[in-house]
């Protein structure tokens, strides 16, 4: 009885050693702070150990607080990452795209009201940079929408 109550205590003083570490060793939440400007706009996608895609490793680190990266580029779980940057604009809008392997792709521009601004497909891409021009553009609130193989994504960006 005495062996099956240490048994016991044992597994249950590891396990939860183990529901401790996991995520402190990947994530460190006392880093995280959304506000610091990485000033780093190169697009050079960055998988974390959490397995969530960045835009680069500043934004990783210092902005969600991972501590390790796992690969460069595309997660396989995120399967491809879109990134406007900057994203407040007012001429031209850049989006920087990339897929964890190469496909093709179809992107939309809708504006707040789902009203289809610009649509677009094309061929097998990796890695690649978009400019729409967008000065003729209403102000407001506009959105992205990536898509392929019934997978997308999709970000905000404001035409001031």
């Amino acid at each position: 009885m005495v062996r099956i109550a240490l048994t016991f205590i044992f597994s249950l003083t590891i396990s939860s050693l183990f529901a401790q570490f996991p995520n402190q060793m990947c994530v460190d939440s006392n880093r995280i702070d959304p506000f610091f400007q990485c000033n780093d706009p190169n697009f050079m996608p960055v998988c974390g150990c959490n397995f969530k895609t960045y835009r680069n490793e500043c934004v990783a680190f210092r902005n969600y607080g991972v501590n390790t990266i796992q690969y460069d580029g595309v997660c396989l779980e995120d399967y491809l990452f879109l990134s406007i940057y900057p994203n407040t604009v007012t001429a031209q809008v850049d989006a920087y795209l990339q897929f964890y392997k190469a496909s093709s792709a179809s992107i939309q521009i809708r504006d707040a009201y789902g009203k289809l601004m610009f649509s677009q497909n094309y061929p097998v891409v990796d890695k690649r940079q978009f400019t729409f021009y967008v000065s003729d553009y209403r102000p407001g609130m506009y959105f992205m929408f990536v898509s392929t193989g019934g997978i997308y994504t999709y970000q905000r960006f404001v035409k001031l």
